[in-house]
């Protein structure tokens, strides 16, 4: 008898918790737009409070402890995309605030990290890289090396490569060829930019070129020979320096 009534109690206290939950992601967004609200008005402490709140529901909903446990597989590419961006400015609001107290630059390196896994390889990728890259110089970090690494980071952990893969598919030789290509040039100061106007404007081309059935004949049809030779002649000399 004892034990039924625990597990009646256990099961009471288990739909109490879901129905509780179920309401705190009815309002999740409200949430979020408070913090933001809070951030735009100069009360950064109630902004963090409430941005963490987002996040731990969250947490909850996808059943992990942290909010540094959110992984993007856990959400859905199509429905939750814009949840997905929405993570992603938070946490980078929130690297940003860390980033104003020394003591609680781990946390904000946590957050970058976040956010740059809920980046790279995402159709937002190129918006989030611009964000950061704007806000690095109109901002006074504590810990400015922190933000431009993350910068750096969406591009080397992208797969995209986005005229290559339109030419040659996601495993053609020559796409995964170019990546180690992409990755050398984020070496230097001046590859990084080549690779961030390279995203920027291919980021645009492609699509519309995907749309047009004559255009993408015509593009494919220029670019492929071109990639095909740099992929045979200078492509492997630069790859054996990487």
């Amino acid at each position: 008898m004892a034990t039924f009534s625990g597990s009646g109690k256990a099961a009471r206290e288990e739909r109490e918790r879901i129905i509780k939950l179920k309401h705190k992601y009815e309002n999740r967004i409200t949430i979020a737009k408070y913090g933001k609200e809070s951030l735009d008005a100069g009360d950064y402490g109630n902004a963090l409070k409430t941005f963490r709140e987002y996040l731990f529901i969250m947490a909850e909903i996808k059943e992990v402890k942290d909010i540094y446990e959110l992984k993007v597989h856990m959400f859905d590419p199509k429905r939750d995309l814009t949840e997905m961006l929405m993570i992603s400015h938070i946490v980078f609001e929130m690297a940003r605030l860390y980033d104003a107290v020394p003591k609680f630059h781990p946390d904000a390196q946590s957050c970058l990290n976040l956010f740059v896994h809920f980046t790279a390889n995402q159709p937002y990728q190129v918006v989030n890289s611009e964000m950061v890259r704007k806000t690095l110089k109109r901002s006074n970090f504590k810990n400015p090396d922190m933000f431009r690494n993350s910068y750096q980071q969406i591009y080397v952990q992208s797969k995209k490569c986005y005229i290559v893969t339109f030419c040659f598919g996601n495993e053609h030789q020559v796409t995964a060829d170019c990546r180690k290509f992409k990755d050398w040039l984020l070496t230097f100061s001046l590859g990084q930019d080549l690779v961030r106007h390279y995203y920027n404007w291919s980021s645009r081309a492609v699509p519309f070129c995907e749309k047009n059935l004559f255009l993408r004949k015509f593009t494919i049809s220029f670019t492929k020979p071109a990639l095909l030779l740099f992929s045979k002649t200078l492509l492997p000399v630069i790859i054996k320096k990487c």
